[in-house]
Order: structure tokens, then sequence, then C-alpha cells
């Protein structure tokens, strides 16, 4: 009687050990599921972060560039080259227009794309 007592403690015992074993799986498998959600939400708040930046990294370049498109426009204005006096002056001011131009052209920022 004593020995089929134990008998049955002993499977009781295996039993709640199985049902233990159990539950820590299926606990550790809800956590990896849950943190895999986790690492695709933060994927993805990433990449429309990145996408946000990119715009406005975009609309600041196109600010600029219309900026020098004002400033060289302006100085077309001030530096008329129709019909200077003299063939020096013409000369210098075609110059210094050419560096002008030159420079607000460096100063244009461009998307680099790799």
């Amino acid at each position: 009687m004593i020995a089929l007592a134990l008998l049955f403690f002993v499977i009781i015992g295996l039993l709640a050990v199985i049902v233990w074993l159990l539950q820590k799986y299926f606990k550790m498998y809800s956590n990896l599921h849950t943190s895999e959600s986790n690492q695709k939400t933060a994927a993805l708040q990433s990449h429309l972060y990145l996408q946000k930046n990119e715009m406005e990294i975009l609309q600041t370049d196109e600010e600029i560039n219309t900026l020098i498109k004002k400033w060289l426009t302006e100085m077309e204005e001030k530096f008329p080259t129709e019909q200077p006096q003299e063939e020096l002056s013409e000369m210098l001011i075609g110059n210094f227009k050419k560096v002008l131009h030159s420079t607000l052209n460096l100063l244009k920022t461009e998307r680099y794309e790799p």
C-alpha cells in the first residue's frame, strides 16, 4: 500500500514538473513573439524617422538653391553687360560675374546618392 502511494506521489510530481516546464516554455515563446514585434515596430519607426529627415534635408536644399538663384538674378541686374563704356570695364565686369557665378554655383547643394 505504501509503495502504491509512493508511486502516485512520483507520478503526480512528474506531472507537476511537466506542467511547470510547459508553462515556462509558453512564457518564453510569448516573450519571443513580443520582442520580435517590438523590434519590427522599432525598425519601422526608425525608417519613418529617416524618411522624415530626408524630406527636411531636401526641403532645405531647395530653399538654399532658390536663394542662390535669387542672388544670381540680382547680380545680373546690378552688373549689366549690355554695352559697357570701356573694354577694360567690360572685361572686369565679365570676369567678376563669372567668379560670382562659379562661387554661387559651388554653394548649391546637391543630394548625394551612393
